[in-house]
């Protein structure tokens, strides 16, 4: 009876193994799928462990298939911790404790490690028992398998146990202070709760199912009280205690272990790894539309850059200086405040765009001095940037910023965040929040802020653009400063003005990459996807790509991108446009083969394997396992801070 019922459970295991493959369509999930296979041969092991005994096969064979069995339960403990680890691989960001996962890591390295060494003393010790002798080999084997590795295993357990206690606490102090808000913040809050729940559910129920049987494998059993015993016993040598219990030990317990283990290890798996929401529904098993991954951006081998003879002091002294631009979150969040109050008294946030803000705020701000905004905050001194925002200027200013704050605080999407900054309680929340992650003094090269707009543009309105609240042109600036555009003396020998600061963003994003290999680049995308049509942000967009830099794709939300991302398909280089056509020209000219650049262009933005849009849905994807890690984060910085109420109150 008890060999039918283990049979059953083993055909359970295979069963099981075999639809969540079937349903595999996230990375994860295959990963789930090889756990569960895993499980499978670990049950046919101890099959043929029991038919090994009844059959009276020999000591050597025996001894064999039972270590085997050790082996495979402790590949199977590994194998579930790497699977957990995976599963919680985001939600180390949402609770702000990267270390966490580095020291899961280490542990399960060490596991592995004491499982190679076992293994490795375990073979000669075998070899040594089958010749009668003892030697130290089986004690250290025995003490890798039954001792150091339990004892690394029950410290992983413990933090990984520590973690789902803090993320249960987490919302259930969300969820007080949530309380008669909107329908949408409980809605998400309670769904998330309801997720960790069942993730920590799926997580105690293997793990305590794999420990139970790994304990009744490896304990020996109190002394029998009768002399008769129910099955065949094996010869085994004096000191081969594990395997001699593992002969004479009650082998129906064993099996009913083996059972438990088989069918508990299945459903834990299925409910950690989220395969029981495919129920009853045909998934199609393709990674590009979205998924766990291990990607929270496109990361890339920096490449050599192959750059451009170009000789003379003063444009490298130039260049380097406009790298030393950088403007912090706080000193962003200090000027947005100042918006609609002492400066540009007409700014409504869901009108104004960046243009209008640097007409009618950065350039009078900074007219007195005749220089960048980043120069004035920064009071002259060079502060270098741990990334650049490609932005376009006719994206809303409050979006620009939105994007920005959603990177320091590791999101995808700024929407919530956009909704936050639309008073100055939001603003104080938002402020708070990136302290509490520790990006409030994060650094970021904005062209707006960090370019001298008084050596270009401030002093004329060639297309007569108005503020659209009031209607009135924008005002031009009378400073005086010279003006430095592409062509303006003294040029390089490529014709190029030394002086201009508008002609310098690729040898700039050269030289910030290789002083700093963990640079990035946020593409900060409006609404409306214009941003990829202008002529200065896709050659931004493709030097970074060239340079093998970090780039992170940033929009409103994820419908937006779904909605418009066949937009892309058709990009050409050579219809994008510019605010004025000799940056067009001049970007132009530096593109020899334009059918070969808007073939790499398309692949950069498009491709289904490493495009910019298929990382964002795998990082988003992985952020958001069931809402979980993404709901995580707000509730800890929501309860963290004074004004984390308005968090909810805006939640979309």
């Amino acid at each position: 009876m008890e060999f039918c019922i283990l049979m059953a459970c083993t055909a359970v295991a295979a069963c099981g193994a075999m639809w969540v493959w079937c349903h595999a369509s996230t990375p994860h999930l295959l990963q789930a799928s090889g756990f569960l296979v895993l499980n499978w041969i670990e049950g046919l092991a101890f099959i043929s462990w029991i038919l090994a005994l009844y059959n009276h096969v020999n000591t050597t064979t025996s001894i064999l298939v039972a270590c085997l069995r050790l082996f495979l339960l402790i590949c199977e403990i590994v194998s579930l911790q790497i699977l957990i680890q995976n599963r919680l691989q985001s939600i180390w960001p949402a609770l702000n404790q990267p270390r966490c996962g580095v020291w899961l890591n280490r542990i399960v390295w060490a596991e592995l490690a004491l499982l190679t060494l076992g293994t490795l003393s375990l073979i000669p010790a075998l070899r040594a028992m089958q010749r009668g002798e003892s030697g130290i080999l089986m004690y250290i084997a025995l003490a890798a398998f039954v001792l150091f590795i339990p004892c690394c295993f029950v410290i992983w357990m413990l933090i990984v146990f520590a973690t789902l206690c803090r993320v249960l606490t987490i919302f259930h102090a969300a969820q007080q202070m949530a309380q008669g808000l909107s329908l949408e913040s409980g809605k998400a809050l309670r769904r998330s709760r309801r997720a960790a729940l069942l993730q920590g559910l799926g997580l105690v129920i293997s793990l305590a199912s794999t420990c139970t049987l790994v304990t009744v494998s490896i304990v020996p059993p109190h002394k029998q009280t009768t002399a008769r015993r129910s099955r065949p016993s094996v010869r085994v040598p004096q000191r081969a205690w594990f395997f001699r219990h593992s002969t004479n030990a009650n082998i129906s317990h064993m099996g009913l272990a083996q059972s438990v283990n088989l069918v508990t290890n299945t459903l834990g798996v299925i409910l950690l790894s989220g395969a029981h929401r495919f129920w009853g529904r045909v998934v199609e098993n393709n990674a590009s539309t979205g998924g766990c991954s291990c990607f929270t951006s496109v990361k890339r081998v920096r490449r050599v850059r192959p750059t451009r003879e170009i000789v003379g002091s003063e444009w490298e002294a130039k260049t380097q200086e406009l790298a030393g631009r950088g403007i912090s979150v706080q000193e962003l969040l200090l000027f947005y405040r100042r918006l609609g109050k002492d400066i540009m008294l007409s700014y409504r946030p869901n009108a104004h765009t960046t243009n209008d803000v640097v007409r009618q705020a950065i350039i009078p701000m900074t007219a007195a001095n005749g220089s960048s905004y980043a120069q004035l905050v920064n009071r002259g001194e060079p502060k270098m940037p741990q990334k650049m925002v490609t932005h376009n200027w006719s994206n809303l200013f409050r979006d620009l910023l939105a994007s920005v704050i959603a990177d320091a605080l590791e999101e995808h999407t700024f929407e919530l965040v956009s909704a936050l900054l639309a008073d100055e309680v939001g603003i104080n929340a938002l402020e708070q929040m990136i302290q509490v992650q520790g990006n409030l003094e994060g650094v970021y090269w904005i062209c707006a802020f960090a370019v001298n707009q008084h050596s270009g543009i401030c002093g004329a309105n060639p297309r007569a653009d108005v503020d659209p609240v009031t209607m009135l042109p924008h005002p031009v600036c009378s400073c005086g400063t010279s003006k430095f555009f592409n062509s303006t003396p003294p040029l390089n020998q490529h014709g190029e003005s030394i002086h201009c600061e508008m002609n310098k963003f690729d040898d700039m994003m050269s030289f910030l990459a290789c002083r700093d290999a963990s640079f990035a680049e946020v593409v900060a995308v409006d609404a409306s996807f214009e941003l990829f049509s202008r002529a200065w942000c896709m050659a931004e967009l493709f030097e970074a790509h060239r340079l093998g830099m970090t780039q992170i794709l940033l929009v409103r939300n994820k419908d937006t991108l779904l909605r418009r991302q066949h937009t892309l398909e058709g990009l050409r280089v050579q219809d994008m446009k510019a605010s004025r056509p000799q940056d067009v020209d001049a970007i132009l000219a530096k593109i020899p083969n334009k059918d070969a650049f808007n073939q790499r262009l398309r692949s950069l933005i498009c491709d289904r394997n490493v495009g910019l849009v298929t990382a964002w849905k795998h990082a988003d994807s992985l952020q958001r396992i069931e809402q979980l890690s993404h709901v995580l984060k707000w509730a800890r910085l929501s309860t963290s801070v004074e004004d984390g109420l308005q968090v909810w109150q805006n939640w979309v």
